[in-house]
């Protein structure tokens, strides 16, 4: 069918030229913060491309479906304005058959939505999340940048390196500042000429090998300094902790072992991934018909009420699955009545005031004028 094919490229073109656009904006912030937690040495710059791409999958299963529906209003929107929709309906091609016609690409769409939500999702969450505990795990001197000080964890020592080696086993031009937690204790700072990672041989604890330096110890205030040249002095590393991935543990879950399990929070975020495609195939409806406008009020009419009911969608959605979760609704029932919702209400504005009146005609036996 030569429409068909027209009508699908028109609501592709446009699903893929909206989710871009949405996506650049979306993966841009969520890049910034990482960026920045890279530039305070809390990350290592070189893992920030992997966690966006193992996102990218959850960005792409929250953007589609509202991407597919604003194409579905901008791309008949302007078939509206430009008179090409009066030309169809004035050769017999009836909204619903608009409407069949549309599930075509929403089918596409929806698959593709379901592939990643049931799937790629939990599986990039679970890679980005490992990455992002490893990262949290390093310890003081893993993270520490070029010509920068930076404190360490707990606040209480500041550490300063003029160059580091690409290896991050060779540090030159090494200060060290323990600040002291307690009023009375003294201030001890390190500097020296170079410094390397090394683990000892016996205990196989991490070390700093300081070469070339002085030791400072005393109090600021009081002239009762101690100071120490050394050759070598050994400064021992806080190893690692263990990596424990624990944000979003229910998001990360596989989708099997969901359906295995009764748990409310499980059934909840089983429901929550069968969501985006129910969500596509009920929009679609709504899509076309909402995008009915007026050449003269333009095709972005009903752009903004759209959009704004589609939001309403998905906080219902979503509080709801917060209901489920604190047991207030039962999984039984869980988000199904909220998709019943909008699909009547699709139904209802796909049915004309005609169909409604020979509709009670026949309940109250009356006949239609």
């Amino acid at each position: 069918m030569i429409i068909l094919r027209y009508l699908t490229k028109e609501v592709l073109q446009s699903t893929f030229a909206v989710t871009g656009v949405l996506l650049v904006i979306i993966m841009s912030g969520r890049f910034v913060k990482y960026l920045a937690e890279a530039a305070a040495g809390k990350m290592d710059a070189n893992v920030l491309f992997a966690v966006m791409f193992y996102r990218l999958p959850g960005f792409l299963e929250l953007i589609l479906p509202l991407g597919f529906f604003v194409s579905i209003l901008l791309a008949y929107g302007r078939l509206y304005t430009d008179s090409e929709m009066t030309v169809l309906f004035s050769c017999g091609v009836s909204r619903k058959k608009l409407i069949s016609w549309t599930y075509v690409p929403a089918g596409f769409v929806a698959l593709l939505i379901a592939l990643l939500s049931l799937w790629l999702s939990p599986l990039g969450l679970q890679k980005a999340e490992e990455i992002l505990a490893e990262q949290q795990a390093r310890n003081d001197f893993d993270t520490m940048q070029p010509a920068r000080f930076q404190p360490s964890g707990n606040r209480t020592v500041v550490s300063y390196s003029e160059t580091i080696s690409e290896d991050r086993q060779k540090l030159h031009s090494l200060f060290i500042a323990n600040m002291g937690v307690a009023a009375d204790q003294p201030l001890m700072s390190v500097r020296a000429d170079s410094a390397e990672n090394i683990t000892h041989a016996d205990i196989g604890e991490p070390y700093l090998l300081l070469q070339n330096g002085t030791r400072y110890d005393g109090r600021p205030g009081e002239a009762n300094y101690r100071v120490t040249e050394f050759v070598q002095f050994a400064q021992h590393i806080e190893p690692s902790g263990e990596i424990i991935v624990t944000r979003n543990k229910v998001n990360r879950v596989p989708t099997l072992e969901l359906l295995s399990s009764n748990s409310p929070e499980y059934q909840a975020a089983l429901q929550w991934r069968l969501s985006p495609p129910i969500v596509v195939l009920i929009v679609t409806m709504l899509g076309v018909i909402l995008s009915h406008t007026n050449p003269r009020r333009g095709r972005y009419a009903m752009l903004f009420p759209s959009i704004l009911l589609y939001l309403i969608y998905l906080v219902l959605l979503n509080a709801t699955r917060g209901s489920v979760e604190e047991e207030n609704i039962s999984p039984a029932v869980g988000l199904w009545p909220v998709h019943g919702l909008f699909l009547l209400l699709s139904l209802l504005l796909l049915s004309t005031k005609q169909q409604w009146l020979q509709l009670l005609a026949r309940l109250f036996g009356r006949g239609v004028k």
